[in-house]
């Protein structure tokens, strides 16, 4: 998804105060809900997504599971308020290494 973007700076996969804050992102509810609320800590919309389970009521981002989201930064940030319930978040990353081999040829005169 990012991949052939521009990145420096931050990248904001989630903004819970935007317009549509899970555009790019797939949900998934049974015995729970996904919405946002205002929260009185901070006095600001955030997502509250909660269920019986958190293998049944999540989010996912790309949408796609077939993509990715291809991003460079070297930071992940993330903001979570403890509820004191249960809580798993899961991040995939691939790392990349690229090798290079150099042979230098020289002739006689």
């Amino acid at each position: 998804m990012f991949k052939n973007t521009f990145q420096s700076g931050f990248l904001s996969i989630l903004y819970s105060i935007g317009s549509k804050p899970l555009q790019i992102w797939d949900k998934k509810v049974r015995n729970g809900h996904i919405k946002r609320i205002t929260d009185n800590d901070i006095q600001s919309l955030v997502l509250e997504i909660e269920g019986t389970n958190v293998s049944t009521t999540y989010i996912t981002c790309p949408a796609d599971p077939k993509k990715t989201l291809g991003i460079k930064l070297p930071f992940l940030v993330m903001i979570i308020k403890n509820l004191k319930k249960y809580f798993t978040f899961e991040v995939q990353m691939t790392r990349m290494c690229v090798v290079a081999f150099g042979q230098v040829t020289t002739r006689a005169p």
